[in-house]
């Protein structure tokens, strides 16, 4: 961090992480004893190592302690502060100190939503935000404040991740690092180089690399020069270096799973994300157990949040089941009434027998993340196919109509599935929903499309006809003669089926097709006809 006074602002560092390892200076400055001293030296060790994975409480507690000794052992006033950070002239600061106030009294997002920033936000921009801002700065900032901010300043330079350590708890996507001169977030889909922010050299990224990735089975070196892995927050730490990057560049994305808690209420009457006629379709899909897949083109379009929107909708009377790398979901978090289990991946279990561990634990809907792996579909599939259970996952894809081919690559390089048309019918007869999202100019979120993926018999089987009437025997060559041409010319075992589309230029969801008979009877194994009839009127209805 740029402060002013970097020296004394160095000792002051260095002086604080040594009173809190340090026995005799630590019983001094609290007034305990040698024991309650030593306990709370060995405490304040693990803390550091689970705020630099993401815990956000721990964080603000060790932020806390470095406040108390700032107030007490250094008797800092206003004045003192002012050595440090200038709250009187803020010109006076470092560009990456201004934007640390800014972050204490704004999310970013609002930051990046109230001044249109886009692309490149530039020094400039920065001091511009901060002039507008300056009397909002002036007031908000009391000496308590000012404390908690140098003490931020300390805990980013000793233990922290730097200059971006604070970016990690915004309303943001991702944190992205090229270069000790490149920085990036990631908000709404686009990327934002934050070109004031830099750091000191490349051993401060290397630091950040490392610290971030303890949670890893194999450590970063030269012998693991990538690496894939999460913090205790949840958030997927990939980093990258040494001979796996031109020139041994260093590497570094946080990718940020705030996901936050919208219902598919708030969708349809707040972010105007589906109407009434895609809730009613989507809440008696989760009602009837109706196995869904939701994908979207682009990142950060919002397929987690939606999936975790579909979630609430099942029963409570029903066990969920969740697969994931690192608990991105969190339902049980945010979905604490509901019966809910995840099982996290690891290197001493493969997919296969985490699927069969929820399937003992009585689980009948199960949700994977994010489709990643071929085993997660393999498994999946099998699990709606043969246990009846509804099964919900996220999948990248350009358009609704590459899911069936995505899924069946995926699904063919398992040592369950050795045939195409196999792999292709089970998708079929297992997946029964895509709900495809998509992005407007204008940055508003809308569910595109609804597709059925719809299973196509082709095992229909003819008898010859060989003895009776001439005109019966006729009759019958005529039949198998059209079958055998239908299933030469399209012989995939599947058909899409566009159930809802939006409409650009009306700005509403149109219905265009019923959803085929072999769904209702599905899902009418948990719904009554009545349910079912009354969907089918207003579908009709709305179509008028």
């Amino acid at each position: 961090m740029k402060v002013n006074n970097i020296e004394e602002f160095k000792n002051i560092s260095k002086e604080i992480d040594e009173i809190l390892n340090d026995t005799d200076k630590y019983q001094r400055l609290y007034n305990v004893d040698r024991k309650e001293a030593e306990k709370e030296i060995q405490r304040y060790s693990g803390y550091k190592d689970k705020a630099a994975l993401g815990r956000k409480e721990v964080r603000a507690h060790i932020i806390n302690q470095y406040t108390i000794i700032l107030k007490q052992l250094y008797k800092l006033d206003d004045d003192g502060v002012n050595r440090f950070i200038d709250f009187k002239t803020l010109q006076n600061n470092n560009v990456q100190t201004v934007f640390e106030m800014l972050l204490d009294i704004y999310d970013l997002s609002e930051l990046i939503n109230k001044y249109n920033l886009f692309v490149r936000v530039s020094e400039k921009q920065m001091w511009d935000i901060a002039i507008k801002e300056e009397s909002t700065i002036i007031e908000r900032f009391d000496l308590t404040r000012k404390l908690k901010l140098l003490s931020i300043f300390i805990y980013a330079d000793v233990y922290g991740q730097d200059v971006v350590d604070t970016l990690q708890h915004h309303k943001i996507s991702e944190i992205g690092i090229i270069d000790k001169d490149y920085v990036y977030i990631v908000y709404k889909g686009n990327k934002l180089h934050l070109e004031f922010l830099r750091f000191e050299d490349e051993n401060v990224i290397l630091n950040i690399q490392k610290k971030t990735t303890r949670n890893a089975v194999l450590n970063y070196d030269k012998s693991n020069p990538t690496l894939v892995t999460a913090k205790d927050n949840s958030s997927r730490i990939t980093v990258a270096g040494f001979n796996a990057t031109a020139e041994g560049d260093l590497y570094y994305n946080e990718r940020i799973f705030n996901l936050s808690k919208i219902t598919l209420e708030e969708m349809r009457d707040t972010y105007h994300t589906i109407n009434n006629l895609v809730y009613s379709f989507l809440t008696m899909n989760q009602k009837g157990r109706g196995s869904h897949f939701v994908t979207g083109s682009d990142m950060g379009v919002g397929k987690s949040t939606f999936l975790l929107a579909m979630m609430e909708k099942v029963p409570d009377m029903w066990g969920i089941g969740i697969l994931d790398t690192q608990n991105e979901l969190q339902a049980r978090k945010k979905y604490p009434w509901k019966n809910v289990l995840t099982l996290i991946e690891n290197p001493d279990r493969t997919i296969a027998q985490l699927f069969e561990i929820m399937l003992k634990m009585a689980r009948d809907v199960i949700y994977v993340g994010e489709i990643t792996k071929p085993a997660e579909v393999a498994e999946l599939v099998n699990s709606s196919l043969r246990l009846n259970a509804g099964v919900g996952a996220t999948l990248h894809s350009k358009t609704p109509f590459e899911v069936v081919t995505n899924l069946r690559n995926l699904m063919m390089r398992t040592e369950m599935y050795n045939n195409s048309d196999v792999a292709e019918a089970d998708i079929a007869r297992g997946i029964d929903l895509v709900v495809h999202l998509a992005k407007l100019e204008n940055g508003r979120i809308i569910v595109d499309s609804i597709v059925e993926i719809e299973y196509v018999e082709q095992e229909t089987f003819i008898a010859p006809v060989e003895e009776g009437r001439f005109k019966d025997i006729l009759y019958n060559l005529a039949r198998m003669a059209q079958f055998a041409v239908l299933k030469y010319i399209y012989k995939k075992s599947y058909k899409y089926n566009v159930i809802i589309q939006y409409d650009r230029e009306k700005d509403d969801w149109i219905p265009k097709n019923m959803p085929s008979s072999e769904y209702f009877s599905k899902i009418s194994r948990y719904l009554s006809a009545a349910e079912i009839e009354g969907f089918k009127s207003y579908f009709i209805e709305s179509g008028k």
